[in-house]
């Protein structure tokens, strides 16, 4: 009984003395000198030789790009965001590297050649031809820059720009817009220059060096960004294509790098955010605490020993408490329906629940620890991932709507937080609103409808009073003249009279509200009504139609989605032929069924398109000419009918659409 206490008591003792021999035979200068040279683990024995072979490393880049890269002016020295960070790249490596500015064509030119080791670019097709590429080291956007209050052009291939020379906007814009007029200057300060005296239309640029110049010209007010920027690519390190072991190499630093979150903090003392100012600690006072701390642990250690058996059941109790709630939540977590998951604040996925799992397509431990931008590729991942940095930045829960693949999402992004009240992690709620959306603008469209029929309506009765008169008028002449040329007038007026009054009343019938109730319908007397309200378009796109329906054919449905049906689709094949051509609708029964063959001489549909004509929001019209619900509403309405719709299409040449509708005869049918 009386070992155990003295088991308990030296076993701290003897820790103590390990841990006090071991920090005084640790001195302040062994300390210093890892610190300032560090040892590289990371390095190969052979990397490590073919630096030494190689000796001092030069990184040559743009003199004048702040704050990414400059000479600062005040003390002539090398400065900026990728100046620290290859700075630091430096020590991580445990080789020199010299920096060179030089103008930014200097520099490429120097690298091609060989005599410059390394410079951070972006990747293109034809720098691939002269360099090796590492990995990325950071993302950055191209921007353009316009005079305030002009306005501004629609095509950017109309504008005069200017850029730095040897940049790769250059590359950018050339290859997207052939022809545009581009200015090349020694460096975005200078381009500036030109905008402000109006040489050119616009300067593109990286983001932070065109922001940081106009700051620097006190221009905020003359000039400003444009909202979308051209484009955001991954910067990366090129060297030289005779050093392909240096690609290795500098990938190793980068890695580790980005492990210790350096970049962050080099960014945050450029963009203006206080940053922790790195000490050498003291070890002597660190040892006086580890001593006393300890003297505390042991003295907490007897204590615990003491009542540790009367917590151990409590504690195995609540452990299960909690796993079973862990359980619970784990489970209505997977059974919600909306796309789920939790990423950290290094953008990896720690959970993801499993409706989205069986979107994915996959388990969940193929998705666990990788990056989120993975996993959201169907739902435009780099909105995605800016949406849940801006989350983790501002600190607030945001929410935007994205339209992928033909569908509308409603994204959501939430902050979790620890018990302390420190930011842990971010959870990110995707739920699919296609329904929602087509819905509301189904809505709007028969708000819509349903007002354009009132005031048909409307004009029709008024149109009807002065067409009275006329044909009242045209009887009491007719009565008092005899002259043949007077009665063939009059008989022209009240032809016109007469067909003015067919149109009054097939556009009331069409104007009509009505329910779903159904009713007979004659077929060919029906579609005849709808070519008649587009005679004037088809005339004057000279478009033919032809209608082989039996006189006896009818049909018991609903009017209004009949009408829905037709119309849609005869609009579509008028789009589709455009000018010259022809649409004929066949009608005919066959078993219990009215079959309507509506085929148009029109542009036809490519094969691969076919299958999604009918989805929500697709359309192959020109933006502005069509909201891709057409023929979603035609697919929607003949499935209510209890009916089946068919395409087929030959490009260049035709299309054909076959509906079948059942034809519920009634007993007490006409």
């Amino acid at each position: 009984m009386d070992k155990k206490p003295s088991i308990i008591y030296v076993i701290p003792i003897i820790l103590i003395a390990v841990i006090s021999i071991y920090f005084s035979n640790i001195s302040e200068a062994d300390v210093i000198s890892d610190l300032r040279y560090p040892k590289n683990p990371i390095l190969t024995t052979e990397e490590q030789r073919w630096l030494k072979e190689q000796g001092t490393l030069i990184y040559a880049a743009d003199d004048n790009a702040p704050p990414l890269r400059f000479v600062d002016m005040a003390d002539h020295q090398y400065k900026g965001v990728v100046v620290d960070y290859i700075n630091l790249l430096s020590l991580e490596l445990g080789v020199k590297i010299e920096l060179h500015p030089l103008l930014w064509e200097d520099a490429l030119k120097s690298l091609e050649e060989g005599r410059t080791d390394m410079c951070d670019m972006f990747k293109s097709k034809e720098r691939s031809k002269h360099f090796l590429f590492t990995n990325p080291i950071y993302n950055l956007r191209a921007v353009l820059a316009v005079k305030s209050g002009n306005k501004e052009r629609e095509h950017l291939g109309n504008m005069s720009i200017a850029t730095q020379k040897g940049d790769y906007v250059n590359e950018y814009l050339i290859n997207t817009y052939p022809g545009i007029k581009i200015v090349q200057v020694d460096n975005v300060s200078s381009a500036l220059d030109l905008l402000l005296i109006g040489k050119v239309d616009a300067v593109a640029g990286d983001e932070p060096v065109v922001l940081h110049q106009i700051k620097n010209k006190n221009a905020e007010a003359l000039l400003h960004i444009k909202e979308a920027p051209l484009y955001e690519e991954e910067v990366v390190f090129a060297v030289p294509k005779s050093k392909p072991e240096l690609v290795s190499i500098i990938n190793k630093g980068i890695a580790a790098l980005k492990d210790t979150n350096q970049l962050e903090r080099i960014q945050q003392k450029w963009f203006g955010i206080s940053a922790p100012i790195v000490q050498v600690p003291d070890y002597s006072t660190r040892i006086k605490y580890i001593l006393v701390i300890a003297g505390i642990l042991m003295m907490i250690i007897v204590g615990m020993i003491t009542w540790n058996y009367f917590l151990k059941q409590e504690v195995e109790k609540r452990t299960k408490e909690l796993m079973d709630s862990k359980h619970d939540l784990q489970i209505t977590f997977d059974g919600m329906t909306e796309y789920i998951a939790v990423t950290d604040l290094k953008l990896k996925i720690v959970n993801i629940n499993k409706s989205f799992l069986d979107f994915l397509r996959c388990s969940k431990s193929d998705v666990l620890n990788i990056y989120c931008r993975e996993i959201f590729k169907d739902f435009s991942p780099i909105s995605m991932e800016k949406m849940i940095l801006d989350t983790i930045h501002l600190e607030k829960n945001l929410e935007e709507e994205f339209i992928s693949r033909n569908n509308y999402y409603a994204v959501r992004t939430y902050l979790l937080k620890d018990s302390i009240g420190n930011m842990k992690n971010i959870l990110v709620v995707i739920q699919n609103i296609t329904k929602e959306k087509i819905s509301e603008k189904q809505m709007l469209q028969a708000n819509k409808m349903a007002a354009i029929g009132q005031l048909a309506a409307g004009m029709g009765h008024e149109i009807r009073n002065p067409l009275g008169i006329i044909r009242n008028h045209s009887y009491i002449l007719s009565a008092l003249y005899e002259d043949e040329r007077i009665i063939r007038s009059l008989d022209y007026i009240d032809a016109a009279v007469e067909r003015a009054n067919r149109i009054i009343d097939n556009l009331l019938e069409f104007s009509r509200l009505t329910d779903d109730d159904k009713r007979w319908i004659h077929i060919k007397d029906f579609i005849s009504k709808i070519f008649e309200l587009e005679h004037k378009t088809l005339m004057k796109l000279n478009i033919a139609y032809f209608i082989q329906c039996d006189e006896n054919i009818k049909l018991y449905s609903n009017v209004e989605s009949l009408k829905h049906i037709l119309i849609n689709l005869i609009s579509n094949a008028v789009d589709a032929i455009g000018e010259n051509g022809s649409i004929n609708i066949n009608v005919f029964s066959e078993e219990e069924r009215i079959v309507f063959r509506i085929e148009d001489t029109g542009e036809g549909i490519p094969e691969d398109e076919i299958e999604k004509i009918f989805n929500p929001f697709y359309s192959t019209k020109e933006p502005g000419k069509g909201t891709g619900l057409g023929l979603y509403i035609v697919y929607n309405e003949v499935e209510k009918l209890n009916g089946h719709i068919s395409v087929t299409s030959i490009p260049n040449r035709k299309t054909a659409f076959e509906i079948s509708l059942p034809i519920d005869n009634k007993e007490n049918a006409l």
